[in-house]
């Protein structure tokens, strides 16, 4: 693995993602949505694979159909929605229907 770790188990290089949060006393499995959000959206390379590594494609996977939409920028969801495959992914009733969504699959 390329990156280096921090005590918590999350790589070092990734501090910069979570400014809100006292990242020393993180712990990757409590804080799990929010480090696959950020790591997802704004990782480096190394830390996104980290990351499959730490939660391994299941999960991350998982994550990206539950939440991805309303989470991730739009440049980043629709890069690992197609990435991990997902072809059904969850959009609040509030954008369905929408210029944006005419044309993906959702439930």
């Amino acid at each position: 693995m390329a990156v280096e770790l921090a005590a918590n188990g999350l790589p070092i290089t990734s501090r910069w993602l979570f400014p809100e949060y006292e990242f020393e006393r993180m712990n990757p499995d409590e804080y799990a949505g929010v480090v696959i959000e950020r790591v997802l959206d704004r990782g480096s390379a190394d830390e996104v694979q980290w990351l499959f590594e730490k939660y391994g494609k299941h999960r991350v996977t998982r994550w990206v159909r539950q939440h991805g939409y309303r989470l991730l920028n739009w440049q980043a969801f629709q890069h690992w929605h197609s990435t991990v495959g997902i072809q059904r992914y969850k959009v609040p009733p509030w954008e369905r229907g929408n210029e944006r969504t005419k044309n993906w699959n959702e439930y």
